[in-house]
């Protein structure tokens, strides 16, 4: 990804952690919070930090906030303020803008103000913990859209020294392998061969349904 242009309104946990990593990456990072405890704690590891109320369209805009690339909405328990800050967003013309919600009926709200997209910090981080601990090879796990996600597992030991022919993942679970991690190598081989031959040690990077990762988690244990 190109280096991008990031606001961040809320910097509690969320926010904080989200600027840091964002600004470690090489993006340029504004962050914006009404609380100026929490402005102080991450003026020195974003590029800058401001004490703002994101609920008054006129302070957004006087920060040039109109103008960036991405907006992240990442208030925590205040749902009437990230709501608001959501709408005055869309209002100013951000492009793409994430939203934090709370609820199910928090993230429609959300929606339909203006959040291009929803993110449930909690209900994720637990359906991917929840799936590592049912499925022990599962190394990762990024919802994708409804009903698809992308995985990341270690290869089980019925995989090894068998080629991606051989496994036939497509036809089997309609699971496509995106790309291959090798302890031999350190960069990831997108798209691999048919004829790539899987070692232990291999992580396999997986595009597919849900379902289908079950029917190939049931079978792995089998």
């Amino acid at each position: 990804m190109r280096t991008a242009q990031i606001a961040i309104i809320g910097l509690g946990n969320f926010g904080y952690y989200l600027g840091r990593d964002l600004y470690s990456r090489g993006h340029e990072v504004i962050g914006l919070d009404i609380n100026k405890e929490a402005v102080q704690r991450v003026r020195h590891e974003i590029s800058e930090a401001v004490v703002a109320d994101a609920r008054d369209r006129e302070v957004l805009e006087s920060l040039g906030i109109q103008d960036v690339d991405i907006a992240v909405v990442a208030i925590g328990t205040n749902m009437l303020a990230s709501i608001l800050s959501t709408f005055n967003l869309r209002e100013i013309g951000v492009k793409k803008i994430y939203a934090k919600a709370l609820s199910e009926e928090h993230g429609k709200i959300l929606q339909k103000v203006g959040a291009h997209h929803i993110i449930f910090p909690e209900r994720d981080v637990a359906q991917g913990l929840a799936r590592r601990i049912h499925n022990p090879n599962m190394l990762d796990y990024l919802p994708f859209q409804e009903d698809y996600a992308i995985f990341e597992i270690s290869a089980p030991e019925s995989f090894y020294e068998r080629t991606l022919r051989d496994l036939d993942l497509i036809n089997k679970y309609g699971i496509q392998v995106i790309a291959i991690r090798s302890p031999r190598s350190k960069t990831l081989q997108f798209i691999p061969k048919a004829s790539y031959q899987i070692r232990p040690g291999d992580a396999l990077i997986l595009l597919g349904s849900h379902k289908g990762m079950e029917n190939l988690e049931g079978d792995i244990k089998d």
